[in-house]
């Protein structure tokens, strides 16, 4: 065993106080992390919120309806821009995120990524082109996973890990020790989120939660005396 490092530790840092997750504006979360050991790479987000009719009711079973995009990866359709920034300087912007990351994606998932951890961040890829449960089996599984199966109904809780959104995380899985870091992700529409089918009623994304949660890396005693000789020299 690695005797190095005596524990990890995921901790949770939310947007900063008065933001508003549904307005096109910015959701910025700050990490000053002091004397604090932390891996980027190894972080993600947890979103929690509602898939619902304009009007705040709930879809049928039976409705052809999901958060989902035509393309898969529909919480990421959600904002139009995502940024990482390490101490003021940036890291890597991502515009149109849904678009660019499911293309990153698709390259780079196996074919049965679906089925183990892809659905715990709305990843299930379509076999068809339509928002039909009977003809696209990749959106029956979405539509039945948001609109059936949560209590309350219509309501979902999704991890989404940082490297899935930024090609930085590939590459770079060192330690980051006294920088500030912050994460910004720019709210948009919800048409590009929600894919329904002909007749059935236009619908929302309310999110009611966004949160970044942070991997601290606790060294054991000598491991961090070490850190900080090497730091200091």
């Amino acid at each position: 065993s690695d005797e190095s490092i005596e524990e990890y530790e995921n901790r949770e840092y939310e947007p900063i106080t008065g933001t508003n997750l549904n307005n096109p504006c910015e959701i910025r979360i700050n990490i000053e992390t002091q004397d604090l050991f932390i891996n980027p790479s190894e972080s993600y987000f947890i979103f929690e919120g509602r898939s619902t009719k304009t009007d705040g009711s709930a879809y049928a079973d039976a409705d052809n309806v999901a958060l989902t995009n035509k393309y898969n990866n529909a919480l990421m359709h959600l904002f139009s821009n995502i940024r990482y920034q390490l101490s003021g300087q940036e890291v890597e912007s991502l515009y149109h995120p849904g678009q660019r990351s499911t293309m990153l994606r698709l390259l780079s998932y196996p074919d049965d990524f679906s089925k183990s951890q892809g659905l715990n961040q709305l990843w299930y890829k379509d076999v068809g082109a339509a928002a039909s449960t009977t003809t696209n089996a990749g959106f029956a599984v979405r539509q039945a996973y948001i609109i059936q199966s949560h209590d309350p109904k219509d309501t979902f809780s999704f991890r989404v890990p940082l490297k899935h959104i930024f090609g930085f995380c590939k590459d770079y899985k060192n330690i980051v020790l006294g920088m500030k870091q912050t994460l910004t992700l720019v709210r948009k529409s919800d048409d590009d989120a929600i894919f329904r089918a002909n007749g059935v009623a236009a619908g929302k994304v309310t999110l009611d939660k966004v949160s970044w949660f942070m991997s601290h890396v606790l060294p054991a005693d000598a491991e961090k005396f070490q850190l900080y000789k090497t730091i200091e020299s």
